[in-house]
């Protein structure tokens, strides 16, 4: 019987030390993020910079851009898996070539927003649910004028915030329940400044913009928002990333990333991930390389960086995805 308790205990001894090996063997999901490049098959869309992606219906959407410094496009294209792509033959009206422009995906409908057409900036607004049929909601929205704002999907409502247009950078807040009817928010406390450039996103339930330009420089602060009128700046002592603009802001596996950017007129590699929005911690730089101009996507549980520029100012529509 003595030998018996013995061996139990012993089996048993073994076994929560097995148990507890496997649980120490068990990596952690690291928060670093590490791109390679897709092969893309087929034909694909031009070298773009400051065009927009979205994911819709199941497929990743590049739309409009600039194919050069003068070259404007407002052609479509999408992509089930990231590497086939189909160019969009569009059926009947269509918005016009612009960069610096805005496009989310709100009532299962895509929505292309504002933007810039050789130096002429614009207030109006599309919509279509598929892609190839588009409507004109409005040819002047109740904002004004503007390029490289920011829109974002934010308690069933479009949230726009600030941009480039008539008298310089914005730090205006407009939100509509529809796409058409456009409110401008009265702003309360202390808000950022007028920029143009930055990047929003929605990450533990608030609005959260980062960087931007304006005519007194760069921008490297974070502010956020529980409602898009109340505004916060996420004040840090620890390092973070450089006054930039022209960047992509996303949230991933719980996590805000900061990916590429301008940085006084120069791309960046540098990658940035924070849990609270506040507290940054710099990866190791991408693997793609500088990139402005560039877009950021989460798509098929993976993120997607499609075109931009690279430091020697080549415009790019190479594609690169997450590990």
């Amino acid at each position: 019987m003595k030998n018996r308790k013995i061996h139990v205990a012993t089996l048993l001894f073994s076994t929560l030390l097995l148990f507890a090996c496997k649980k120490d063997d068990t990596p952690a999901v690291s928060p670093d993020i590490h791109f390679s490049k897709l092969t893309v098959t087929g034909s694909q869309f031009a070298p773009l910079f400051e065009h927009q992606a979205v994911v819709f219906n199941g497929k990743l959407w590049i739309i409009g851009g600039r194919k050069t410094v003068s070259v404007y496009s407002n052609e479509i294209w999408s992509s089930a898996n990231g590497s086939s792509w189909v160019q969009t033959t569009v059926s009947g009206p269509q918005f016009s070539a612009r960069c610096g422009h805005h496009v989310v995906v709100f009532n299962n409908k895509l929505w292309v927003i504002g933007g810039l057409f050789n130096g002429a900036a614009l207030n109006d607004i599309w919509n279509s649910s598929d892609g190839s049929t588009w409507n004109q909601v409005t040819a002047n929205a109740a904002f004004s004028i503007r390029s490289q704002h920011a829109v974002l999907v934010f308690n069933n409502k479009l949230w726009l915030i600030g941009g480039d247009g008539i008298g310089g950078a914005k730090n205006d807040v407009w939100s509509s329940a529809d796409g058409i009817n456009w409110a401008q928010e009265t702003l309360t406390g202390t808000v950022f400044s007028p920029r143009a450039g930055h990047q929003a996103a929605v990450f533990n339930g608030r609005i959260y913009i980062t960087g931007g330009y304006a005519s007194t420089g760069f921008k490297n602060e974070v502010w956020s928002s529980a409602d898009g009128r109340g505004w916060t700046e996420e004040v840090t002592t620890s390092p973070k990333f450089s006054p930039m603009y022209s960047h992509q802001l996303l949230s991933f596996n719980n996590r805000l990333y900061l990916i590429g950017g301008l940085t006084g007129f120069i791309p960046t590699d540098e990658i940035w991930q924070s849990t609270n929005g506040r507290d940054w911690i710099k990866q190791p730089n991408a693997s793609f390389g500088a990139r402005g101009g560039h877009q950021a996507t989460v798509f098929n549980g993976k993120i997607y960086v499609t075109g931009g520029y690279d430091a020697a100012n080549v415009e790019k529509n190479d594609i690169w995805v997450t590990q």
